[in-house]
């Protein structure tokens, strides 16, 4: 699969789908909350279980045939000190980055007291990273993810 369609595909999915908006088929897995998005012969699909402590996937399909994956979980320190908050922060933080066409780290996003930062080590072929909301230079989000082209 070409990288660059792959990643103008991905960036579109993410920015139409962010935390929960978009389609919401029933799951092909019973119990998971499921996102999808569908564009020029691919399916981005979101999948994930739990709720301040969730485990989740990213699939992009062409056809039938799974050509993209990432895993990854999130975990929110309970009870979080800015409430429903930090989904609305999460949202505006990402959004801006879908945007600003950045899908991997680095990238810094700041409002008042709350700073989200992602740091990414490889490419849309193969990479991990993790992404971190402070809240007054306090850890109250973390989400450590790892994925890639599958060949």
């Amino acid at each position: 699969m070409d990288i660059e369609q792959l990643e103008r595909f991905l960036l579109t999915a993410r920015e139409r789908t962010c935390l929960g908006k978009g389609q919401r088929p029933p799951p092909e897995r019973p119990g998971a909350v499921e996102i999808v998005f569908r564009e020029g012969g691919l399916t981005y699909r979101d999948s994930y279980f739990g709720r301040n402590r969730l485990i989740g996937q990213e699939v992009v399909r062409r056809a039938s045939r799974v050509v993209w994956a990432m895993n990854y979980i999130v975990l929110i320190e309970s009870p979080s000190p800015i409430g429903d908050e930090l989904a609305l922060f999460l949202q505006r933080a990402q959004l801006a980055r879908y945007r600003e066409r950045q899908l991997l780290g680095p990238y810094r996003f700041e409002e008042r007291s709350l700073r989200y930062e992602d740091h990414t080590e490889g490419n849309l072929d193969l990479f991990q990273g993790e992404t971190v909301v402070y809240h007054d230079q306090q850890s109250i989000f973390r989400m450590p993810y790892r994925g890639g082209l599958l060949h």
